[in-house]
């Protein structure tokens, strides 16, 4: 599984007929983690007429949500979710904070709004490309520990911890479509004495 999300945290400020609009955005990978970072803005910004929200965070079918907080109904968090939409992200969170500049907008000047400071903080966060690993657990003999390591790091997997008891548990992530080629090659190394187990494991940020 792939996905793009933002590479980084971000903001970027617009201007239109004295209202100040402010888009703040964020990688998220749980509905927790979406919802904490909306407390933070609006902690952030107590002050403001409107923090609006969207986002879209989990692996599979996405849990999303949006918020047009007292906005006329589909003029906030709407197009700021089509903006999401539109740049094809995963795990993604954007929150518009909006300074009321005295001057109505409208419906078609809020939509507009709303989408253009997402576009612009997204536009600021980057894009950065995710790959799904599972988490990979072979405990081995220290005699066997070199072929191992040299295996996982030849086939790009990302060692996560090693632990040194009466034998050798090395963690590692290692992309989904590769388990079980790699379970069998390191079984034929080992000649079958590797224990093995996968688990569920996590996105991992791809090399630029």
């Amino acid at each position: 599984m792939e996905f793009l999300s933002p590479a980084k945290q971000a903001s970027a400020e617009y201007v239109v007929k004295r209202s100040r609009f402010i888009g703040t955005v964020s990688p998220a990978f749980t509905e927790s983690e979406a919802d904490s970072f909306v407390e933070s803005v609006r902690a952030k910004y107590p002050d403001a007429t409107h923090n609006v929200y969207a986002y879209s965070v989990g692996l599979g079918t996405p849990i999303e949500r949006l918020s047009d907080d007292g906005e006329p109904k589909g003029t906030a968090g709407d197009p700021s979710l089509d903006v999401i939409h539109k740049r094809s992200l995963r795990n993604v969170v954007c929150v518009v904070t909006r300074y009321f500049g005295g001057t109505l907008l409208g419906a078609g000047g809020l939509l507009r709004a709303y989408g253009k400071t997402a576009n612009l903080a997204l536009d600021e966060a980057g894009a950065l490309k995710y790959i799904y690993h599972s988490l990979m657990r072979v405990r081995v003999a220290y005699d066997q520990f070199g072929r191992l390591q040299r295996e996982l790091e030849n086939q790009g997997c990302v060692i996560d911890n090693v632990d040194y008891g009466e034998a050798v548990q090395v963690s590692a992530f290692v992309k989904e479509e590769a388990v079980p080629a790699l379970t069998k090659r390191i079984s034929d190394l080992t000649a079958g004495r590797a224990e093995i187990s996968v688990s569920e494991g996590k996105p991992i940020p791809s090399a630029p």
